[in-house]
């Protein structure tokens, strides 16, 4: 437990730090006319330009939820409490990104993310078709103690020489120029939507929506307690 506390007090200080030094920055940016550009970077644990093989970036994100009490007559084992309560979760990810190939047309990624998932959701995630929280994992067993989140190689096969801009994604790739036509392969440990069905508004919780059916399908929760159900009928 203390070596979880203080793993992510440095993240959480580090971006602190960091942030202040960035607003630092774009308030001289702007007064050089810079301020827009500036502003638009995005803030890691270091940082890094366009041109770094490596990238070392941390996230925490903390979601506060609460219900007040209500009647339930019906109230079973996996239904949402009738008495009011509160729950807190705190989702914590390092994303390690290095380029073993930084040739664009051949470039070769290794991705590795540690990630801790603390904190509860409100009735255990229990009772509710759509849950509002999706950093909550129902898994007893996968407490604050930091995993493997993601670890990966991506190749990409160019099969032209001319290149097109592509955006730095810490869990995805670094490349910032990629083959207009090419071939991009990955194995390892990874999320679905990282890569598949990514939309803008409904693919992070950390940017939007948090229930677990609009941030991804929701055919794709715990299809296994899905077969079990399905057997037992």
């Amino acid at each position: 437990m203390r070596f979880l506390v203080s793993f992510w007090m440095i993240i959480l200080c580090c971006g602190h730090a960091l942030a202040q030094a960035s607003d630092s920055d774009v308030a001289v940016g702007m007064q050089r006319g810079e301020g827009a550009q500036q502003a638009q970077e995005p803030l890691t644990v270091f940082p890094h330009n366009d041109d770094a093989r490596y990238l070392i970036s941390g996230q925490a994100n903390i979601i506060f939820q609460s219900h007040p009490g209500f009647h339930s007559p019906y109230e079973g084992t996996n239904s949402l409490l009738a008495r009011g309560e509160y729950k807190t979760s705190l989702i914590g990810t390092l994303y390690l990104v290095f380029k073993l190939n930084s040739n664009p047309r051949y470039e070769t990624d290794a991705l590795y993310d540690l990630e801790s998932a603390g904190g509860r959701g409100v009735s255990e995630a229990l009772g509710l078709a759509g849950f509002t929280n999706i950093d909550v994992v129902r898994n007893p067993n996968l407490g604050p103690t930091p995993y493997t989140a993601r670890v990966l190689l991506h190749q990409t096969i160019g099969l032209t020489s001319k290149l097109v801009d592509a955006e730095r994604v810490p869990y995805a790739s670094l490349a910032t120029k990629v083959p207009e036509r090419r071939f991009e392969l990955r194995a390892g440990k990874m999320g679905l939507p990282d890569i598949l069905d990514d939309n803008g508004a409904g693919s992070d919780s950390h940017l939007q929506f948090m229930n677990w059916t609009v941030d991804n399908n929701g055919a794709w929760d715990y299809a296994a307690d899905s077969f079990e159900v399905l057997r037992a009928l």
